[in-house]
């Protein structure tokens, strides 16, 4: 998921965290494809981690960038007892999969290549029409999602980004737990200060004196 400027792994390492990389569902070396229960491929990481002698399984965050944020934000409901902390960069909540969305964000100018096609593999599909009949069953607001308990939750975007709507922030704003959220200015997951400003924030609740001070 590193690229460009986007390389949270060196920045992360510098402030004393361990981090372990997994692909989303429907894609990679992931076991499952992407589907509104798609996230219990993460239940045998969260055992690993809680086993680990070099490792605070207890100081666990969940860090998702574009579609992984949207994961990461799933993560941070159904298993928040699991997660100290959950990061949505850029990721999807209901807006973002909607067929209207879809079909406006079709041709974003941020996109590098036509990437329809290999979202719709994520389902199992080939096709544009294959992504838009099933994005839907991934709204976090029809699943009921949002209106469940979470773990510390940060959403995270550009303003005026074309791929994901940045205006599922403001959505999820409106349900669920209280939430920190931040928009910069520009597309697609912003631009600025934003890894900065999500690296504190990870450091100041998974520090080593964040649980004395919650």
């Amino acid at each position: 998921m590193e690229g460009g400027e986007l390389r949270p792994r060196p920045l992360l390492r510098e402030r004393g965290f361990a981090t372990v990389h997994l692909d989303k569902p429907g894609i990679g070396q992931s076991p499952v494809l992407a589907g509104p229960d798609a996230e219990r491929q993460w239940d045998p990481v969260f055992d690993w981690l809680q086993g680990r002698d070099d490792l605070d399984g207890d100081r666990v965050a969940a860090l998702g960038l574009s579609f992984g944020g949207y994961w990461a934000m799933k993560l941070a409901h159904t298993h928040r007892e699991r997660l100290a902390a959950a990061v949505n960069w850029g990721g999807g909540v209901h807006l973002t999969f909607q067929p209207e969305w879809q079909e406006k964000s079709r041709h974003a100018s941020s996109y590098l290549m036509d990437l329809m096609p290999a979202r719709a593999r994520i389902f199992g599909g080939s096709t544009f029409a294959d992504y838009v009949a099933r994005c839907p069953e991934l709204s976090l607001l029809d699943q009921g999602v949002l209106d469940r308990e979470s773990c510390p939750l940060l959403l995270v975007n550009g303003k005026d980004d074309q791929q994901n709507a940045a205006a599922d922030i403001h959505l999820a704003l409106e349900h669920g737990d209280p939430k920190t959220a931040r928009l910069f200015p520009g597309g697609h997951m912003g631009s600025g200060p934003v890894l900065p400003t999500i690296a504190d924030w990870l450091a100041d609740r998974l520090g080593p004196t964040a649980k004395e001070g919650n």
